[in-house]
């Protein structure tokens, strides 16, 4: 059983760094350096997509006033006459996923979502929730960079399966990558509005991350610990 003290001072430092956290989006400047970073390690992660070297997706920031020539650089000649920017009244959607296969030249996907609730509450939960628990400085480090190494595997699996749901995986595309069974495209359709449509997985997946890196490096801890000498008998 947890003491009651200890409960309390993990959650005296969770809850307000998480809080800080959550209210610092409010800031544009913080918004916009985070949906920086998110399409800057998009376009690393997906230039490629994984077993097709043929399909890559390029991450381009909705909000910004060169979006189309954005788009006509990374495609030239292939933007959509339909496709329109954001109204300023959608102030939630802030990334433009461009979904491209080589083997179907002049045709594209166009992908809107948005960084934070995609890859920034499931790492500001792992932070947060690492930050609070008590170990030891070293161990808080090595458990800190463990979770948010897990954390984006996890978000980069929820990108991807936005990906193959709609589009690479749609049989209705041109530029799709393989065309699956009914059964499977069920499958998919069901682990999108699970893993990718579904806020709440962006908290509860985080809290699995964090106990089990906790887990694991308190096993470490307890298995270099010295065993104590046992005394033969004379």
């Amino acid at each position: 059983m947890f003491e009651t003290r200890t409960v309390l001072r993990f959650a005296l430092v969770a809850v307000p760094v998480y809080a800080v956290l959550a209210f610092a989006t409010l800031s544009p400047r913080w918004a916009a350096a985070y949906g920086d970073g998110f399409r800057v390690a998009g376009n690393k992660v997906f230039s490629r997509f994984w077993l097709w070297p043929q399909a890559n997706v390029t991450f381009l920031n909705l909000r910004s006033p060169t979006l189309l020539a954005d788009i006509d650089a990374a495609t030239p000649g292939t933007l959509p006459v339909q496709f329109r920017p954001p109204g300023p009244d959608d102030v939630v959607q802030d990334t433009l996923m461009v979904l491209q296969n080589n083997d179907a030249y002049g045709s594209l996907g166009l992908v809107r979502t948005s960084s934070r609730p995609i890859g920034y509450w499931p790492t500001a939960i792992v932070i947060a929730l690492i930050l609070a628990t008590p170990m030891g400085r070293l161990r808080k480090l090595v458990a800190l960079v463990l979770a948010l190494l897990l954390v984006h595997v996890f978000i980069a699996f929820r990108v991807t399966v936005m990906l193959l749901k709609t589009g690479f995986a749609d049989p209705a595309k041109k530029y799709n990558l393989f065309s699956p069974s009914v059964f499977w495209q069920d499958v998919l359709r069901r682990l999108d509005e699970v893993f990718a449509d579904n806020p709440t997985f962006a908290y509860v997946v985080p809290v699995f991350i964090w106990l089990g890196v906790v887990f694991v490096v308190h096993l470490v801890k307890t298995r270099r610990k010295p065993q104590p000498a046992i005394e033969a008998d004379a």
